[in-house]
């Protein structure tokens, strides 16, 4: 294990350098407006290192499951479509078509959702017919459900990884010897946070949507392989998603209610409201919401293990019915402030 992390590593560092410094010379670069906290032009391209990193994880560990290997594979598509909207600012609907091309090609090849598992009152929540399209349009909410979360420095990535540990954990609590797997696809993401933070000032890079759509679309589909190659119930799964899925699901609902266009950017999404009324700076706000995911992983885990999965997913939709609250409260604070 540890010889496979440190050619992770090694290869990571070296094509890091030289796609930042390529990225400034050909103006891959997110400019500063007033809805960013950035002052300085940065490369978005961090999702081309991390999906190359990835790509190449398959060769430098000898790794095999064929699964995993299909995921980083179509994965690295998803990231170049990322890159063209990054590039181009392409509209939603263009946006949503890249986003899918993938999503199809990997559902193809028989990774998709049968059903949602056992439950003490329905027994299995059977998918019939619609599984494939209940699949496809799951994965494309997680996506862009990334993307939403994608607007302070080292949010998403630290995200990610305590979603990617959480399954870690998951597998250890079975004795699935998959957790090792999950130990080689969490480090490329805490190699990332170095340069995301710009530890190193003139090496900074950004996720961009390349790498919002990567993430989500690498995590939507482990989240599947784990229910379907390796017993991990839906409503387990559900809860180290759960800050994602509340975030895309009331700020959607707000931007519906107010007639406001679903996929624009803007300053609805929680990082940047709590920003504004609590008067935080961007890493306070960070250490904030990473808090609030660790307690639902912590909190969902606890239910589900103490109690059954028919209490754990009427405990998620509980939650996020809270969440919706304090968002709708939070939102009041901030037109408060407008006036």
């Amino acid at each position: 294990m540890l010889i496979y992390l440190i050619k992770i590593f090694i290869f990571q560092i070296l094509i890091s350098f030289p796609i930042i410094k390529i990225s400034i010379m050909k103006s891959l670069v997110d400019k500063p407006n007033n809805r960013k906290f950035h002052l300085n032009a940065t490369p978005y391209t961090g999702g081309i290192i991390l999906s190359l990193t990835y790509l190449f994880i398959i060769f430098l560990t000898e790794f095999d499951d064929k699964s995993l290997n299909l995921v980083f594979s179509y994965a690295f598509i998803i990231s170049l479509t990322g890159l063209v909207d990054d590039r181009y600012n392409v509209r939603p609907g263009t946006k949503l078509i890249l986003q899918s091309i993938p999503i199809f090609f990997l559902i193809d090849q028989n990774l998709y959702l049968l059903d949602l598992g056992n439950y003490n009152l329905v027994d299995t929540l059977n998918l019939g017919s619609i599984n494939k399209i209940f699949t496809f349009l799951c994965c494309l909410l997680l996506i862009n459900a990334f993307n939403y979360s994608d607007g302070i420095d080292g949010l998403l990535p630290t995200i990610s990884i305590v979603i990617l540990i959480s399954f870690t954990v998951f597998l250890l609590n079975i004795n699935n010897m998959a957790y090792l797997n999950m130990i080689l696809i969490t480090f490329p993401l805490i190699i990332f946070l170095f340069f995301n933070f710009g530890i190193l000032k003139k090496f900074k890079v950004f996720l961009g949507d390349s790498g919002s759509n990567f993430l989500g679309f690498i995590i939507s589909f482990i989240a599947i392989y784990l229910f379907k190659e390796k017993g991990i119930h839906p409503a387990l799964i559900v809860w180290p998603l759960a800050y994602l899925v509340y975030e895309f699901l009331s700020v959607t609902i707000f931007r519906i209610m107010s007639n406001k266009g679903t996929f624009k950017p803007g300053k609805d999404h929680l990082h940047y409201e709590i920003i504004k009324v609590f008067k935080l700076n961007q890493y306070t706000a960070l250490f904030f919401i990473i808090f609030v995911n660790i307690f639902f992983v912590l909190f969902g885990s606890f239910i589900f293990y103490k109690t059954s999965p028919d209490i754990s997913m009427i405990a998620f939709i509980f939650f996020f019915i809270i969440y919706l609250g304090f968002k709708y409260l939070i939102k009041k604070f901030n037109n408060q402030l407008n006036k």
